[in-house]
């Protein structure tokens, strides 16, 4: 990520894979707090245990059969210090040195940091404009059984991925199920911006279409409420969750945290997303405005219907490495290329987080960040700011 050399935060700042600081709600949680502390006194000191704090598994069931229709098992509920301990913990189970591990072409970096770290053999699959294409799936998954080597998992952010913004449909969603259970692979799917739709019908997770025990769900509340909360958790019948939990060791997930958050969203989840969802929406709108208006003639987009990031391919002839140092010029953060891309290449694309950014940025950032890109060209395009 671009980034100031000395440290403080950019300006134009869309870098960061998070929500507005405004709509942290600071007095309500203060209330709940205070609530929390002064009912439960002393039970506090206790370790909370693998699963962790009940009142927002409870929150999480709620949550998941209000997005996706299904009633899940409360024991089939755990929470994790947010989305990426769960991430960590499915490395830790099923991916041995070696492993073939199914990713998108371009995912979230920190899960491939983790699986990097775990010396899986990443298998990128290319995406369109509707997320993973399921017959390059089929065909890897193909090729591998047929030397030897299947697939371990397939880890998929199938609603408003990062960094693509893509949203599977229904229909490639069961295609995805069909060709995953024919070859015996579990899925992990990382579901941590669904409540973040902005535009465009609902879409039910893998795990609500899917057939027990085929697709293990992780979920979050960073993205409605901050990645300091550090609330995540996933749902598993007990054969896959029970080999998560065998490599936990940290004790369980913070129960004041979790105790404090559940107090808050038993009276305002809904509302608090209602919030979020108006917010971010709003800044995309404003996202898109700019780069029409700026960089309409030499990049591409697809609008996501939700998440937080817009994915923009640049031009073939930027010097992505002279346009890191232009934007850090500028004081403009954004998510590089390469951080995203499961081959490790340096490609002509970069992420625009629009979450965090001060929605009154926006339309100057891209500005400052357009004439960034024409400079960095190595064409004749570059001679000029356009």
């Amino acid at each position: 990520m671009a980034t100031q050399a000395n440290g403080d935060e950019p300006r134009f700042n869309f870098g960061a894979g998070m929500p507005d600081s405004r709509s942290f709600p600071s007095k309500d949680l203060a209330v709940a707090a205070a609530r929390v502390i002064e009912r439960e006194g002393s039970s506090l000191v206790r370790y909370p245990g693998n699963w962790g704090y009940p009142g927002l598994r409870e929150i999480a069931r709620e949550r998941f059969h209000r997005n996706h229709g299904v009633d899940v098992p409360i024991d089939d509920i755990v929470l994790g210090n947010g989305s990426m301990q769960p991430i960590n913990l499915v490395a830790s189970a099923w991916a041995d040195s070696g492993t073939p591990v199914v990713v998108e072409e371009y995912t979230y970096s920190g899960t491939l940091g983790v699986f990097r770290h775990h010396q899986v053999d990443l298998v990128p699959i290319p995406l369109d404009a509707q997320g993973m294409q399921i017959d390059a799936l089929d065909a890897a998954l193909t090729s591998l059984r047929q030397f030897g080597v299947p697939a371990r998992f397939i880890y998929t952010i199938a609603s408003h991925q990062n960094p693509s913004g893509t949203t599977l449909p229904v229909e490639r969603r069961r295609e995805l199920l069909e060709v995953a259970a024919r070859h015996e692979v579990v899925i992990v799917e990382d579901d941590c911006y669904a409540d973040l739709r902005y535009r465009g019908e609902e879409v039910p997770s893998l795990y609500a279409l899917a057939e027990p025990g085929h697709v293990l769900y992780i979920g979050s509340f960073s993205k409605i409420l901050g990645p300091g909360a550090r609330l995540g958790y996933f749902i598993g019948p007990p054969a896959l969750r029970d080999q998560l939990l065998e490599h936990r060791r940290d004790g369980g997930t913070s129960s004041l945290a979790a105790m404090i958050v559940a107090e808050y969203l038993q009276e305002h989840m809904w509302s608090h997303i209602a919030e979020v969802k108006a917010l971010m929406g709003s800044k995309l709108a404003t996202l898109h405005g700019a780069l029409d208006e700026c960089l309409g003639d030499i990049c591409t987009w697809t609008q996501p219907t939700g998440g937080l990031f817009q994915w923009l391919k640049l031009p073939e002839d930027v010097d992505t490495a002279r346009l890191n140092e232009l934007v850090t010029q500028q004081s403009i953060a954004y998510g590089p290329g390469r951080s995203f891309d499961a081959r490790d290449r340096d490609i002509a694309h970069v992420r625009l987080a629009f979450g965090y950014i001060d929605q009154a940025y926006i339309m100057e950032g891209v500005a400052r960040l357009a004439d960034s890109i024409r400079k960095a060209q190595t064409g004749t395009a570059g001679n000029h700011s356009g």
